[in-house]
């Protein structure tokens, strides 16, 4: 599980930055207009070393405040899904679906943070350093024990968010690029409906 919670930390964060104008950008303000997001990743895993660990892609919806997809297609189809405080894992190479409460570790993460319109300040301490006038780079530095990753790079591009790196306190890093994304577009809920394949064995743990 402490695998998928850093990824929901990183899914969330999606939410921060996307189509603004860099000269007017207030995160707690832009955060607090985003109602729904959809856009193709592509997700490298490094490591302390720089080298590739894997790599992923798929596509990612959020439609505040309780419904999530983070749908990975290659290298082989997996999906996370929440709704509201369950959180569903599929994993098509185990042929399984995991029902669960979420993980008392998600609870400081930023997807709960963001989905509900709480303040990311009282976690990370974050630096805007201009480049160009093209590009925009953040830094954002956990102040907080317990966090799941020590620091957090951003670059916007043209006003349009063009990459996060999340680095952990091992130094290994996981770098999440979104392509054709899109805010504030009508998504219905039954967009986030997921239907298991046949035979799929489903492990119910809500309850527990």
């Amino acid at each position: 599980m402490k695998v998928n919670s850093k990824l929901i930390v990183c899914i969330s964060l999606i939410l921060l930055f996307q189509n603004i104008s860099t000269q007017e950008l207030s995160l707690k303000e832009y955060l607090e207009n985003i109602n729904t997001i959809k856009a193709d990743f592509i997700q490298t895993n490094y490591s302390v070393s720089n080298a590739m660990i894997n790599q992923s892609n798929g596509r990612i919806k959020i439609k505040k405040p309780h419904h999530l997809i983070w749908d990975i297609k290659q290298p082989f189809v997996k999906k996370i899904i929440l709704h509201k405080d369950k959180l569903s894992i599929f994993d098509s190479q185990l042929n399984q679906l995991l029902i669960s409460s979420l993980p008392i570790e998600a609870y400081d993460s930023f997807l709960i943070l963001l989905l509900r319109n709480a303040s990311i300040l009282n976690f990370y301490s974050i630096e805007k350093i201009d480049t160009d006038d093209s590009e925009v780079l953040f830094s954002l530095i956990s102040n907080t024990r317990g966090n799941s990753f020590e620091r957090i790079n951003i670059s916007i591009l043209n006003g349009i968010l063009n990459k996060l790196t999340f680095v952990d306190s091992k130094n290994e890093s996981l770098e999440i690029k979104l392509i054709n994304a899109l805010i504030n577009t009508n998504l219905s809920n039954n967009e986030f409906v997921f239907n298991p394949p046949k035979n799929t064995e489903i492990i119910d743990q809500s309850n527990d």
